[in-house]
């Protein structure tokens, strides 16, 4: 992976936040979370934190003794992030740069 996700804690749940998006992906379980306002029209804003659904395969990590395995996940399900490890993806990734952002995609 060509950057850095940093890890945080959202809704109680732990997380990764994509460093171009911002989008919220728990560990657990690979769900997106965002933050929706109640009533756009009530000041102050109250917001909640909801789920898009499971978006990212989920892996089993374990560290012992400083040494870190991860045991992939064998589910055949097709989740949405799989389309960025297609050729077509890929080829549009790299023609545009690191410094472009998935968004060069379209399906």
């Amino acid at each position: 992976m060509p950057w850095t996700c940093v890890a945080t804690e959202f809704n109680r749940r732990s997380c990764i936040v994509c460093p171009w998006h911002q989008y919220k992906i728990t560990l657990g379980e690979g769900e997106a979370l965002y933050q929706a306002v109640d009533d756009p029209t009530r000041q102050p804003l109250r917001t909640h934190w909801c789920s898009k659904g499971v978006k990212q395969r989920v892996h089993k990590v374990r560290e012992v003794n400083g040494n870190v395995t991860v045991t992939l996940s064998d589910s055949s399900e097709i989740m949405e992030s799989d389309a960025y490890e297609t050729e077509k993806y890929r080829t549009l990734w790299f023609k545009a740069g690191p410094k472009s952002s998935p968004e060069c995609y379209k399906k």
